[in-house]
């Protein structure tokens, strides 16, 4: 059984393993598509936009936060050679996130960063909005509701309460957030630094870095896991015909389909189509002196 579903050791395996460029199939080790001395990014799995990539950390560490100082210029530039990369090639935005601490991708979790792209004419109210609907489908902010004497505080027993038409027959016990009580929880601009305190009290945290000035945040509230990809599939959808039609036919099989869920579906065309897309942008970053600083190769 595989713990480490982001191992480095096994991602930098798979590459040299790999006969075909781009790969035939996606398999879980094959989608390595460049690193540096401390980082390397894959093509993530449940890749419903074209140039999902996913930065993460070759030591251990369940988030960002923890990075030593002396690497984060390495983990700042290879950021932004990365999301430059995707910007050019597809013309689109890029949305960065984290979901620091959220143990969510199985037992032995480490540290990765999601790069999604947006659609370019996508605006700041889109984005707010987005977040704002997400907030409320997931009841970020309810702690519990009580039912007849009983008191619930699972979130799918939440939702399930709160979305029946009996509206006035539960008391709740918390508040519904929106983007105004989350945007400035902790200090966005000196993410990941500004997280560490927060961290080694045992907290977790979200990063959201929109396309957008006013419209990121970086918040210490509990949203669950792949908060970011949701609201990321709602912005997609507004725009993408195709995706928005393959999602209502999906909703038509089964109801409690959730395509933005990469355990649902993985869309393995779109990470062969990027892998393929982004050899060459991440190539021709090899030349650059600060790229040889960091050891940085691509694939």
């Amino acid at each position: 059984m595989i713990e480490d579903v982001l191992s480095w050791d096994l991602f930098n395996k798979g590459a040299n393993l790999r006969k075909n460029y781009p790969p035939k199939k996606v398999e879980l080790f094959n989608r390595l598509i460049a690193h540096t001395n401390n980082f390397f990014a894959v093509v993530g799995l449940g890749a419903f936009t074209l140039g999902y990539v996913m930065i993460v950390s070759k030591k251990l560490i369940p988030a960002f936060s923890l990075v030593e100082d002396k690497n984060l210029d390495e983990l700042h530039w290879f950021i932004k050679i990365v999301s430059e990369s995707v910007k050019k090639t597809y013309n689109r935005k890029v949305i960065v996130f984290e979901h620091g601490m959220c143990a969510c991708v199985g037992g032995l979790d480490r540290a990765h960063l999601h790069l999604m792209s947006i659609d370019s004419n996508l605006d700041a109210k889109d984005i707010k909005d987005s977040i704002n609907k997400i907030l409320k489908v997931r009841k970020s902010g309810i702690e519990s509701v009580e039912v007849n004497g009983h008191k619930l505080e699972n979130i799918h027993d939440i939702q399930q309460i709160m979305n029946s038409p009996d509206n006035n027959k539960y008391k709740i016990n918390g508040k519904q957030l929106n983007f105004d009580d989350i945007q400035n929880d902790l200090e966005h601009e000196n993410w990941p630094i500004s997280t560490r305190e927060h961290v080694k009290r045992g907290g977790h945290y979200v990063y959201f870095n929109s396309a957008f000035k006013g419209t990121s945040f970086l918040t210490n509230k509990n949203f669950n896991t792949q908060f970011g990809r949701e609201v990321v599939f709602d912005l997609e959808v507004k725009k993408n015909l195709q995706l928005k039609k393959f999602n209502s036919e999906q909703l038509e099989k089964n109801p409690y389909a959730n395509v933005w869920k990469w355990q649902e579906f993985s869309f393995n065309e779109n990470i062969l189509e990027t892998i393929s897309n982004l050899k060459n942008p991440l190539t021709n970053i090899s030349q650059d002196l600060i790229s040889k600083k960091y050891n940085y190769h691509s694939y």
